[in-house]
């Protein structure tokens, strides 16, 4: 017999998911299943109303170990899940911390909603096949490697239109490793009707989106919205513009809404921008200045699109008697605020000095936002001053 740790056990079929289920109303209760488990006479009696676990063990039963066991609401902690439209019921049930721990789990054949009815032919779900319901009742350290049962749902009821629960009904039977005597049991829930719900969903969007088209026709723009609420999984998300849509240039106001079940409705907006493209140009003076040092100033001015940090560099050189090359490089950045700013540097020469008269200067503008763009301009200048 397979023997499983209480708290690993726990952490293995545990399923955390609200309280929420399938199919119907507040009030509405439907019609009993034709049952196929019948209990076995015990001494414990069992009750006919709210929340508790029965087992009766046949003596030889591994699980159950022979005895009769119930376990109610007032001296254990019931959590349950059953998604809603899902196959899967999971039920764990602790008394004290761990005096006792058991869990229940019952699932329909794949592709089913978990309904009223009777399921037969059940295996352990980690074993089924696509047409067999799933069973597996085990707690105390004690679980089975290989099981068959049958299971009755022969009530369940749900709140419209958030879908809690509130009342689950089932009685089953279970036989451990192939062995004759079997664990009977019945587990019920019932749960009080929730409050109505008039909570809104909570929307998280994002923050303002700016971006750049191609040309002046507009982009797509992708975003990511989302909504979460305290009593519906999913709630309906809606937003205008739609993500992938085209956005025009220029502020677009995206308003989205996310409504639940109840009908709550939350509503934000953000915006998206969409801009040209970023174009910069770069032009130079045809004079420069030389200082007493043999220093050289250039200038010029620099256009843009839009206001954009540029990063500048360049060459100043000049050759004398047409043997020797005087050369020096600088690297600026200059805040180009749109349509055009202005710029200098001082170029001092790395193996002489500058002096009055032709230069070649070499000038490289790289500027980038959202998109990056470049450019150059390599023109001869007169050089006055120092002679």
């Amino acid at each position: 017999m397979a023997l499983i740790g209480a708290r690993s056990h726990h952490r293995m079929l545990r399923i955390l998911a609200p309280l929420v289920v399938l199919f119907a109303g507040i009030g509405f209760a439907p019609s009993a299943a034709a049952a196929d488990v019948t209990l076995p006479p015990g001494t414990i009696t069992v009750p006919s109303s709210g929340t508790f676990l029965y087992m009766n063990s046949e003596p030889g039963d591994y699980i159950g170990q022979g005895v009769e066991q119930l376990y109610t609401s007032a001296d254990s902690t019931f959590t349950v899940s059953l998604p809603q439209g899902g196959d899967y019921f999971h039920a764990s049930v602790i008394q004290g911390n761990y005096t006792h721990w058991w869990y229940v789990d019952m699932i329909a054949p794949l592709g089913q909603p978990l309904a009223v009815g009777s399921y037969t032919g059940a295996v352990r779900p980690t074993s089924r096949s696509p047409e067999q319901p799933g069973l597996d009742i085990s707690g105390d350290g004690r679980g089975c490697n290989t099981l068959t049962g049958q299971f009755d749902v022969t009530e369940l009821s749900f709140v419209e239109p958030t879908g809690e629960l509130l009342t689950f009904d089932a009685t089953f039977e279970q036989h451990c490793e192939g062995m004759g005597p079997a664990l009977f049991g019945r587990i019920r829930i019932e749960n009080a009707p929730p409050p109505p719900d008039v909570t809104a969903p909570v929307l998280t969007l994002p923050e303002d989106i700016t971006v750049e088209a191609p040309d002046g026709s507009g982009t797509t723009v992708n975003y990511y919205v989302s909504a979460s609420d305290d009593r519906d999984p999913s709630p309906t998300v809606v937003c205008t513009p739609e993500s992938g849509s085209v956005f025009p240039v220029g502020s677009t106001t995206v308003t989205c809404q996310a409504t639940d079940r109840s009908g709550n409705v939350a509503t934000g907006t953000f915006v998206v921008r969409v801009l040209l493209p970023l174009t910069l140009g770069i032009s130079a003076n045809k004079a420069g200045t030389v200082d007493r040092s043999g220093n050289v100033t250039v200038s010029g001015t620099v256009s843009c699109s839009r206001d954009v940090p540029v990063y500048m560099s360049g060459t100043v050189k000049q050759l004398f008697a047409d043997r020797v090359t005087i050369s020096g490089s600088f690297s600026i950045q200059v805040n180009c605020v749109a349509p055009q700013s202005t710029w200098s540097a001082v170029v001092v020469g790395d193996n002489g000095k500058f002096a009055a008269g032709t230069a070649t200067l070499t000038v490289n503008a790289y500027g980038c936002e959202l998109s990056c763009r470049a450019a150059s301009v390599s023109q001869s200048i007169r050089l006055s001053g120092r002679r």
